[in-house]
């Protein structure tokens, strides 16, 4: 699947380059490095960032419907990020809160 993400404000940008680092972390750091702590670095700093980008950047208030889906993509690219980290990690997690 494909999104179409538009960044315009600095906490999209941050979220949005932080979520672009996991092929680094995963492949170049952690195999290199056999290290858990730096993927568990990595997804605490991208709940951090997403935690900053939804207090920032209304979802369902966004001013159009276009900035409403890329927000809305960017949640739900950060959610398959985590849960692919965590599952690395052998955490599970859940699909609804």
């Amino acid at each position: 699947a494909s999104a179409s993400i538009a960044s315009g404000h600095p906490a999209e940008r941050a979220l949005a380059k932080q979520l672009l680092r996991l092929p680094e972390v995963c492949v170049v750091r952690l195999e290199a490095e056999l290290d858990p702590n730096t993927l568990c670095d990595y997804l605490f700093e991208t709940s951090q960032k997403f935690n900053q980008f939804y207090e920032q950047c209304p979802v369902i208030g966004a001013a159009s419907p276009e900035e409403r889906r890329s927000r809305a993509d960017l949640c739900g690219l950060t959610a398959d990020t985590l849960k692919l980290g965590l599952g690395l990690l052998g955490i599970g997690t859940l699909d609804r809160l």
